[in-house]
C-alpha cells in the first residue's frame, strides 16, 4: 500500500486535495486576461509561446478556397494589425535581428523559471504581470516598427512567464492525483479569454489603439487582484516559514484550525532540509533550486528529458503552424477555432488521463504530432481540397499540440521537487521556445547536405524530430505517487510496507 508523504500528506489529512474555489477563480480570471492579447501575437496555446514570426498576413488569407464560409468579416489589407510588421524578411528567425528577438525570448524564461524557484510563486506573477501590462500598453502608442517588435517580443515573454507561475499556483495546491485537474480548469479561462474576449474586443471596439488598450488594461486590474492571492503554502514550507505556510493553507483551502498542522510542516522542513545537506545542496533558494539539477542523477535526468521534449515540441508545433493550410478568412476566425479547440483538449485531459502516468501519456501525445504533420502533404498527393478536410486537419493539429504542451508543463510539476520546479519549468520551456524559432529555418538552405529536400521532405523531418523527442521522455523516472517536495521524494517512492513504517517512524520522532 502506497504512503501519501510530503505536503500531499497534509492535504489528504485536512481532507483538501485542491484550493478553494476562490483561489481557482483568480488564477482563471489571470488566465482570462493573457488570453485577451492574444489575437495579435501568433500564440502556441494555451502556454503562450508569443512569436515575433511567421504572422499571417491578408495576402495569406487571400489565397485560401473557403472565403464564402467565414465567420466574421475578411481580414482586409486596410486592418494594420501590429503583428504584420513581424511577419516581414528582416524580422525572421535567420537574420540578425531575429536571432537577438529569438534570444531575448529564451534568456526571459531562463530567468523566468529561476525567480519562481528564488522569490515565490506569487511575487513572480505580480512582477510578470505588470512587466506584461506596461509592455502591452505600450504598444497601443508605438512610434515605429523595431518598437512594435520589441514590445511583441517582451510581451510574450511575459505572459508566459506569468502563465507557468500561475500554472504552479494551482498545481501546488492540490494533491499528486487533483493537480492534473486544477491545472486544465484554470487554462480554460485562456481558451475563454482567446475564444470569446479577444474576438469581441475586435468587433465591438472602435479603433486600433482602443482595442490594443482594452487588450492591456485588464493585466492592470488583475495585479490589483493577485492582493487577494496567496503564496503557494508549499513553497513557503520548504523555505522554511512553517508559521506563514499555517496561515496561507487557511486561506487557500478555507481549513478549519487544526493544531497538528504546523507540526507536520515542521517535519516536512526538516526532512527538506536533510536530504539538501546530504546531497550539499543546503543554502540559498537559489542555490537550493539550481545545484540539485546538476549533483542528483535522476533530477538531472528529468531536467534533460524535459529539455529534449520540449525542444522537439516547439519545433512540431511551429511546422504544424507553417505546413498546415490556411483555412480562416480573418483573425477573429481563427481565434474562434483555436480557442473551442483549446477548451476541448483541456476537457479531455482533465476528464480522462489525469491519473494517468506523466512519462507514457506525453509519449502518446509526441507521437500524434507526427501524424498530425504528415497528414497534410498526404491529402496533398491525393488531390483533397474539401475545405471541411482542412479544418479538420488544422485543427486536430493545434488540438494536439495544446494537449502536448499542457501535459508537458504539468509533467514538469508532477516529477520535480518544490525546490527546483521553477527552474525546471523554464528551461524546457526555453527549449521549446528556440525549437519553436528554428523550424522556421529552411533545412535545405541551411544544412548543405540536405539540399535535396523538398517541402515534403522537410515535414518528414520535422515529424522525426518529434517522434524521438517523445520517445526520450520514456528515460524519465518514475513518477512518485506524492508531488514531490524533496529529493527523497523524488529518489523514493514510498510504495513498499518497509518504506511505509520507516516514514510513519520519521514522522512520529518528528512530531
Amino acid at each position: 500500500m502506497a504512503v501519501t508523504v510530503g505536503f500531499d500528506g497534509v492535504l489528504t489529512y485536512l481532507g483538501t486535495p485542491h484550493p478553494c474555489i476562490t483561489i481557482h477563480f483568480l488564477i482563471t480570471l489571470g488566465m482570462t486576461v493573457l488570453g485577451l492579447g492574444a489575437l495579435e501575437v501568433s500564440t502556441l496555446l494555451p502556454l503562450p509561446l508569443y512569436s515575433c514570426w511567421g504572422g499571417l498576413t491578408p495576402k495569406d488569407f487571400d489565397k485560401w478556397m473557403c472565403k464564402g464560409l467565414a465567420l466574421l468579416p475578411q481580414t482586409s489589407e486596410d486592418s494594420h494589425h501590429m503583428v504584420q510588421v513581424c511577419g516581414e524578411k528582416q524580422w525572421q528567425p535567420g537574420s540578425f535581428p531575429g536571432v537577438v528577438l529569438v534570444g531575448i525570448r529564451v534568456v526571459v524564461m531562463l530567468i523566468a523559471g529561476i525567480c519562481i524557484d528564488a522569490l515565490g510563486r506569487r511575487r513572480s506573477v505580480v512582477a510578470w504581470m505588470g512587466l506584461y501590462f506596461v509592455v502591452a500598453f505600450a504598444r497601443t502608442f508605438s512610434p515605429n516598427p523595431e518598437s512594435v517588435v520589441f514590445c511583441i517580443t517582451l510581451e510574450g515573454a511575459s505572459a508566459q512567464a506569468s502563465t507557468l507561475a500561475l500554472l504552479m499556483l494551482a498545481a501546488e495546491g492540490s494533491t499528486q492525483k487533483e493537480c492534473v485537474r486544477s491545472a486544465c480548469l484554470v487554462l480554460l479561462g485562456h481558451a475563454v479569454g482567446v475564444a470569446a474576449g479577444a474576438p469581441l474586443i475586435t468587433i465591438y471596439v472602435p479603433g486600433e489603439v482602443y482595442q490594443q488598450m482594452a487588450r492591456s488594461l485588464p493585466a492592470l486590474v488583475f495585479v490589483l487582484f493577485i492582493i487577494a492571492l496567496p503564496e503557494s503554502a508549499r513553497w513557503v514550507t520548504c523555505r522554511g516559514r512553517v508559521h506563514e505556510a499555517t496561515v496561507l493553507l487557511k486561506k487557500s483551502h478555507h481549513m478549519a484550525f487544526d493544531p497538528t498542522v504546523q507540526p507536520k510542516l515542521f517535519a516536512l522542513h526538516e526532512e527538506h532540509k536533510i536530504s539538501l545537506r546530504q546531497h550539499k545542496c543546503a543554502g540559498h533558494a537559489l542555490r537550493e533550486s539550481l545545484q540539485p539539477l546538476i549533483r542528483v542523477r535522476k533530477l538531472f535526468l528529468v531536467l534533460i528529458s524535459f529539455a529534449i521534449c520540449g525542444f522537439a515540441l516547439g519545433c512540431a508545433a511551429s511546422a504544424t503552424s507553417i505546413y498546415d493550410p490556411t483555412v480562416f478568412s480573418s483573425y477573429e476566425d481563427r481565434q474562434i477555432a483555436y480557442g473551442v479547440v483549446e477548451f476541448l483538449a483541456l476537457l479531455l485531459l482533465g476528464l480522462t488521463v489525469s491519473r494517468f502516468s506523466v512519462k507514457f501519456v506525453l509519449v502518446a501525445l509526441m507521437s500524434s504530432l507526427p501524424i498530425a504533420l504528415l497528414v497534410t502533404p498526404l491529402l496533398d498527393q491525393v488531390s483533397v481540397g474539401s475545405c471541411a478536410a482542412q479544418l479538420f486537419i488544422t485543427c486536430m493539429g493545434h488540438l494536439c499540440v495544446v494537449s502536448a504542451l499542457v501535459w508537458m508543463g504539468i509533467g514538469v510539476i508532477r516529477l520535480t521537487p518544490t525546490h527546483s520546479r521553477g527552474a525546471v519549468l523554464g528551461f524546457t520551456f526555453a527549449a521549446a521556445t528556440l525549437g519553436h524559432a528554428i523550424a522556421h529555418l529552411s533545412i535545405r538552405q541551411s544544412v548543405p547536405f540536405l539540399d535535396y529536400l523538398d517541402i515534403y521532405g522537410e515535414i518528414l523531418v520535422w515529424a522525426l524530430v518529434a517522434f524521438i523527442g517523445g520517445l526520450l521522455t520514456l528515460l524519465m523516472p518514475k513518477m512518485p505517487k506524492s508531488l514531490p517536495d524533496t529529493i527523497y521524494h523524488l529518489l523514493n517512492a514510498c510504495t513498499g510496507e518497509d518504506k511505509l513504517e520507516e516514514y510513519e517512524e520519521h514522522q512520529n520522532t518528528q512530531l
